[in-house]
């Protein structure tokens, strides 16, 4: 499941200039500040999401997709939909030292402050296991078999005693943040809008 966040041009007030204007080029200009805005408010909302997760700059690249418009407006329908990744993402991607294999590793989850594992390790996983860091490399841990890891974010278990580590999902950042994208996508809507209202009118 995917975080969905619309926006809707419902309340804009068109330029009194404009009034009157051919309703077509009215919903042009609507649904093209509409994509504008969906574009700059994902840019915003993974910069406000790097401050609070480590992610590199490149993870949250839309064209990775796991935060991306997912629909834009056009014709007939006036919304635009950004989406997050509902899966949580591997620890191993915040390690910052550690050796594969031996116990005690080091992750920064967030920006600036690290913390030190001493009974996680780093593992290589088998190809095709559904996990995006380079050389498919999870973070794991041993704990006493029939238990799971204590203060674990969603552990996975991949044999008796032996879970892979997760940290916050894509969308689980986003929920965070959205409110506070929200009151600037209202402000480069109506002045986008504005703007190309102006340009139908000249």
């Amino acid at each position: 499941m995917a975080l969905k966040l619309a926006m809707f041009v419902e309340g804009l007030d068109l330029p009194e200039e404009a009034i009157g204007l051919d309703n077509e080029k009215i919903e042009r200009a609507a649904y093209r500040a509409i994509n504008f805005t969906a574009d700059r408010a994902r840019t915003d909302s993974a910069d406000l999401i790097r401050k609070q997760v480590n992610f590199p700059a490149s993870y949250l690249n839309p064209s990775q997709g796991r935060l991306k418009v997912a629909s834009k407006a056009g014709p007939g329908d006036l919304q635009a939909m950004i989406i997050g990744r509902h899966r949580a993402t591997s620890l191993a991607r915040f390690v910052t030292s550690g050796t594969p294999g031996k116990m005690g590793v080091t992750v920064a989850v967030k920006p600036g402050k690290t913390e030190e594992m001493a009974k996680a390790f780093i593992m290589t996983l088998r190809a095709g296991t559904s996990i995006d860091t380079a050389q498919n490399l999870g973070l794991a841990i041993r704990v006493e078999r029939g238990k799971t890891p204590d203060k674990a974010y969603k552990p996975v278990r991949i044999a008796d005693g032996l879970f892979l580590l997760y940290g916050p999902s894509v969308d689980q950042v986003f929920r965070t943040v959205r409110e506070d994208v929200s009151p600037d996508a209202e402000k480069t809507l109506e002045k986008e809008f504005n703007r190309l209202i102006g340009l139908e009118l000249s």
